[in-house]
């Protein structure tokens, strides 16, 4: 599809869809971390955290090879959009710079996970979560941004 073959309303519709959808994820996300916090033990937490990071690794690493989107229905049409709209050599070299990125990060945790006792680490739930709900409202406030400047 070329980029003027695009609804450029229908695609604004899909990344709404899809902000909500994110939204819900993250929010599930921010109760776990709250449970595990409260509850748990914050090796796990950061372990469970490690394994998604990897499995984000592998998706991204799989879309590279294969040139096929994973994910719901929403989410393939706006990453082929996504793809049309910025051209296959753009598109692949944002996709390596995520692999890459996202993997340091993975291989940093996963190394800090071996060596360090998080277990001796205490979460304090309601300050700790002032980083991640900032991360989740900057993620909204650049999603809606983008939508707006389709």
């Amino acid at each position: 599809m070329g980029v003027t073959q695009w609804d450029i309303q229908e695609v604004k519709h899909l990344k709404r869809k899809q902000l909500v959808q994110n939204n819900l994820v993250m929010m599930f996300l921010f109760v776990l971390i709250g449970y595990f916090s409260k509850h748990g033990k914050p090796s796990l937490l950061i372990g469970v955290f490690c394994v998604l990071l990897w499995i984000i690794v592998a998706i991204t690493l799989y879309t590279i090879k294969t040139g096929r989107p994973i994910g719901t229905k929403t989410s393939k049409r706006v990453q082929e959009f996504d793809r049309n709209r910025s051209g296959e050599k753009r598109w692949k070299q944002k996709k390596m710079t995520e692999a890459v990125i996202i993997s340091v990060i993975s291989v940093l945790i996963t190394g800090l996970l071996f060596v360090k006792d998080f277990n001796s680490l205490r979460l304090d739930f309601p300050i700790g979560a002032f980083p991640f709900i900032g991360a989740w409202i900057g993620y909204n406030i650049g999603e809606i941004i983008r939508m707006n400047n389709l």
